[in-house]
């Protein structure tokens, strides 16, 4: 149950992921046509108006880039190996780690 949990997380992210794509060419072509002095005004603001009610997840501010690949986590992921530090330090007893020890005081 709990992997299946996980699973489904990092399906939501990758089905974010391919809508900000649609959306960020969406935003360029809408950005170019507002920069375009050559076209009409009204087809402008149009264009202006358009981009103004694009979804928040067309910004590239609002993704999660870090996830961890076991839990699914979005914070505490390090960068070095993409897994949060719960499942780093439960890695890190078991022994399953190559080279890091966990030092508990």
């Amino acid at each position: 149950m709990l992997l299946k949990k996980h699973v489904l997380t990092i399906n939501k992210d990758f089905i974010k992921k391919k809508k900000f794509t649609k959306l960020e060419i969406k935003k360029i072509i809408l950005k170019s046509i507002i920069h375009n002095k050559n076209l009409k005004p009204k087809l402008r603001a149009l264009a202006f108006y358009k981009l103004s009610r694009l979804p928040l997840k067309s910004f590239i501010s609002k993704q999660n880039n870090n996830l961890c690949l076991l839990t699914g986590r979005i914070g505490g992921v390090l960068k070095l190996t993409n897994l949060s530090r719960h499942s780093m330090k439960r890695l890190g007893v078991v022994g399953n780690l190559q080279n890091i020890k966990v030092i508990t005081w």
